[in-house]
């Protein structure tokens, strides 16, 4: 009974040991390597921006960190599950969407996931009474298009109040900070790229 015996617990421990090493396995591949899982930046020259960006970071400092946007570089984008920049709307859009454009740029080819623009109506496409200066897409559609990624955005205006006191954000599973829509309220929209055929459509829908 005694080498049955032990030849069982051999058995068992040989289970455990290889069950505790895919486990790792799996955490290594598809968790990060840091609860520090969040990027947080601003839209350059935007003190409001940069104001509340600071407040979010001093909140979630665990689970963040913050970034200058003149110092980002590619590696910094793919290197975090998501990417919350933070800033008004015109700024975002500023120039024929310079930033945006800009923004796009750095991140094609980071590895960047997810990015979460905390501005006011960036899941809105604006219209206005002269054609000329309707948007076609809401940012976060266009950049959603554009990178082939997840983008986050808000349906309505954005309280400094909802992003320097973390209303619009949470913590998911205890340690992801991610975008959450404040009691009561749905402020959020994900978008994802549109096929070709969507992005004609929505496009000749807002002329």
């Amino acid at each position: 009974m005694l080498p049955e015996r032990l030849a069982s617990l051999k058995r068992e421990l040989i289970f455990k040991a290889i069950s505790f090493r895919i486990s790792s396995l799996f955490r290594d591949i598809f968790m990060p390597k840091h609860t520090q899982n969040a990027l947080i930046t601003w839209i350059p020259n935007s003190s409001d921006g940069m104001r509340e960006a600071k407040k979010l970071n001093k909140l979630f400092d665990k689970y963040s960190v913050i970034k200058d946007p003149g110092k980002l570089s590619k590696a910094d984008l793919g290197n975090y599950m998501s990417v919350i920049i933070i800033g008004h709307r015109g700024e975002f859009t500023a120039n024929h969407n310079y930033y945006l454009e800009s923004l796009a740029a750095l991140a094609t080819g980071s590895g960047c996931g997810w990015i979460v623009l905390a501005n006011c109506s960036s899941a809105v496409a604006a219209k206005s009474r002269t054609l000329e200066v309707n948007e076609l897409w809401a940012p976060g559609q266009k950049l959603a298009n554009r990178l082939k990624i997840k983008v986050s955005a808000t349906k309505r205006d954005l309280g400094f109040d909802e992003v320097g006191k973390g209303l619009a954000f949470a913590l998911t599973l205890g340690e992801v900070l991610t975008r959450s829509n404040p009691p009561g309220s749905e402020l959020w929209h994900d978008f994802g790229p549109q096929t070709a055929l969507e992005e004609i459509t929505e496009g000749l829908s807002n002329i």
